[in-house]
């Protein structure tokens, strides 16, 4: 497999010149998980990124208000962990049989010390998608009739 031609086809890392993923593509490890197991349990500290090769992942919240989310070939999960290494707030689990590129962070920062320049642009890679979902989230909630902050005068 050419993990390099992968992570160009994952919608963060498009962008990404190839030295800088060539730099990442190295510390992979590929992983199939099969049909109903676990990723990321919730609780759990992975402290990784995980890229889907194929297949379907389903994140669910602890919080009933929150519905399913789906994941499928070409997307994360586990970028916030992967960024601040803190507890999962949800479970990820394979939908069907899916292959994964697993990225631990302490592995990729090791690759990537040598390199501050190609560190600050994956870095900035996965911020700015983290961004997106931000401002998506933010959008959402504040398009809800009851969280409505505007002033009417």
């Amino acid at each position: 497999m050419d993990t390099v031609r992968a992570l160009k086809q994952v919608i963060m890392f498009k962008e990404l010149p190839e030295p800088v993923l060539e730099i990442v593509a190295g510390t992979a490890e590929e992983v199939s998980v099969p049909a109903g197991e676990e990723i990321i349990s919730v609780r759990d500290k992975p402290d990784a990124l995980f890229i889907i090769r194929n297949g379907t992942v389903r994140v669910t919240s602890e919080s009933a208000k929150i519905p399913p989310a789906f994941f499928g070939t070409g997307e994360t999960v586990g970028d916030l962990l992967f960024i601040d290494g803190g507890r999962a707030s949800a479970a990820a689990v394979a939908v069907e049989r899916v292959d994964l590129l697993v990225f631990r962070s302490a592995k990729v920062a090791e690759a990537l010390a040598g390199h501050p320049e190609a560190g600050h642009q994956f870095y900035r890679a996965i911020a700015r998608t983290l961004a997106r979902h931000l401002r998506r989230t933010a959008g959402l909630i504040g398009s809800s009739p009851t969280t409505d902050t505007r002033r009417s005068g």
